[in-house]
């Protein structure tokens, strides 16, 4: 007996290790918190028709517009008539923002940035809507700007004035014979460029009727004026808007004509060539309400929030959501260095921002540069834990003291950050993009601290196609997209349930059917009114040219 007791005496050390092992038990539970959403409604993600056409896979539909309800198709606006609404068009959106909005819009350069009030926005798309219209036949404004002040008050200066506005890729570093080749192709009237990137000898055999120069602050001074006997007649941006301009016409637009005009790579085989896509008022309203509609509504953008987009205006996604943001009331922010494949940290460094739309180049890079800043032993176990967090108890790891310890060097969207949602979309097609995985949108989550949607997009189809559930955190099994390079495969997530402003289906292709046991396999379809050149009826549709599976959730991949 004596013996036993001296076994069971408790000394310092068993008490600690007795303390060590409830505390692995009981702390986690006291600090659990719930997931941010049942993990049932993930399995359910897509309305999918009961029935499905021969070599089609079933239609598939956002669960907000099941197949008995129409598309999401505009801005649910008032009307003279009680209980009727009406979609709207380009212009009710810069009347949202400056209706609903802060009053301001930011403009990033370098280290300043400046507060522009909205009615000084309002007054310069006036000036520069009246001086574009009395320009005699030009109908066909062309931009070639970088994200800054003077794109949106084209924009919305095209839209209030009913002109057509050409957006042409901006790219500070292409040639410029390219740009040259490219203009003479877009059958302009007026090209809104900005000074020193364009000189005039680099638009020589372009048939413009003016060539309207944006100049940087510093260099408003020099003389940037076509010379005497100049084909070409140059006209000043900043002196325009010193003049005041009249309201706008005030009767209705023709909301089926080409109202924006965009300019995206196409690939076909390993060839690429740059494809011209009209877009009307209908399309891009439809788009953006689609936008709108696909983030749930506690989640969706308001006057509280700061968007800033990061990759170019260029890019119709990008533009989209920019449009979704003003609608919507959020102050937006404009860094001229934002791009494709822009430093994610110099375009929101002087700016706090809360919502993000950036290209996957730009986040494939902020990926690679933050986990080659894992060298120590500790910061794997603070990843592991924090990836644990996120996808096994469905929460966004927001650390504390303890994960601040030592940490490694995680991207920075402000200190303190109020980073809370992250857009980005897969084009489909491109064999030059950097396509995420599941497991890279993991590990974004948790440096960022922040949901990340991850989608489809083509340059036909105004909005998103498809975009993941803004709390599915799963990690999913790979799926391999080819590489340019023979032999080599990247790896995609998969890309969400159906956007509420179209539908898809997967149409049989060579060896692919919707027959095919695990889920229909076949060439996306996409139709709707987000489609280009769809009538009022909404029945546009396009192939996307790739072949992609449907997965028992109702959630589309690439196969």
């Amino acid at each position: 007996m004596s013996n036993m007791e001296d076994f069971l005496e408790f000394n310092i050390v068993t008490y600690t290790l007795i303390t060590v092992v409830l505390g692995l038990l009981v702390v986690p539970i006291l600090w659990q918190t719930d997931p941010d959403i049942h993990p049932l409604i993930l399995h359910r993600q897509s309305n999918v028709a009961p029935i499905r056409n021969p070599k089609e896979s079933a239609v598939h539909r956002s669960n907000n517009v099941p197949s008995n309800q129409p598309f999401v198709t505009g801005l649910n606006l008032p009307t003279e008539q009680k209980f009727q609404i009406r979609d709207g068009d380009i212009r009710d959106i810069w009347k949202l923002a400056v209706e609903k909005g802060n009053g301001k819009m930011l403009s990033v350069r370098g280290a300043d940035v400046h507060e522009i009030d909205m009615a000084d926005l309002t007054a310069n798309i006036h000036s520069l809507g009246t001086h574009l219209a009395s320009i005699p036949g030009a109908k066909r404004i062309a931009i070639y700007l970088a994200n800054d002040i003077e794109n949106i008050v084209a924009t919305f200066a095209c839209a209030f004035y009913d002109l057509h506005l050409l957006i042409l890729p901006f790219d500070p570093t292409a040639s410029s014979a390219s740009v040259n080749a490219l203009l003479k192709r877009s059958e302009l009237d007026v090209l809104i460029a900005p000074a020193g990137q364009l000189p005039l000898k680099d638009v020589e055999g372009v048939k413009l009727k003016q060539l309207i120069y944006v100049v940087e602050r510093g260099s408003q001074h020099l003389d940037f004026n076509s010379p005497p006997g100049s084909a070409i007649k140059t006209a000043i941006y900043h002196e325009i808007i010193k003049t005041p301009g009249s309201p706008p016409p005030s009767g209705s637009i023709d909301l089926k004509a080409p109202s924006v005009i965009t300019f995206a790579t196409n690939f076909i085989g390993n060839d690429k060539k740059i494809e011209i896509t009209p877009f009307n008022h209908r399309n891009i309203i439809a788009g953006v309400a689609s936008a709108i509609h696909a983030l749930p509504k506690n989640e969706q953008l308001t006057k509280n929030d700061v968007f800033i987009p990061v990759d170019t205006l260029s890019d119709l996604y990008t533009r989209i959501n920019t449009y979704a943001a003003l609608a919507s009331g959020a102050t937006l922010a404009l860094n001229p260095v934002s791009g494709s494949s822009a430093d994610f940290e110099k375009c929101v460094a002087r700016v706090r921002p809360t919502v993000v739309v950036a290209s996957p180049n730009t986040l494939d890079e902020v990926h690679r540069k933050t986990m080659g800043s894992q060298i120590e032993m500790w910061h794997g176990i603070i990843h592991y834990f924090q990836s644990r967090t996120l996808t096994v108890h469905g929460s966004i790891p927001k650390g504390n003291f303890w994960t601040r310890v030592n940490d490694y060097a995680r991207p920075s969207a402000g200190d303190p950050s109020r980073l809370r949602l992250i857009l980005t979309a897969e084009s489909a097609g491109d064999l030059e993009s950097k396509p995420l995985n599941s497991e890279d949108l993991s590990d974004l989550r948790v440096f960022f601290g922040c949901k990340v949607v991850y989608g489809l997009k083509h340059y036909l189809v105004a909005g998103p196609i498809c975009q993941t559930h803004i709390y599915d955190y799963r990690v999913q099994p790979q799926i391999p997209k080819p590489s340019r390079k023979k032999g080599i495969l990247k790896r995609c997530a998969h890309f969400g349930p159906v956007a509420p402003g179209c539908e898809v289906v997967t149409r049989d292709y060579q060896e692919y059917s919707a027959a095919d046991e695990g889920g229909s396999r076949g060439e996306i379809v996409v139709r709707g009114l987000t489609v280009s050149g769809a009538g009022s009826g909404g029945k546009g549709e396009v192939k996307l040219g790739v072949v992609g599976k449907w997965w028992p959730e109702g959630v589309l991949s690439y196969v």
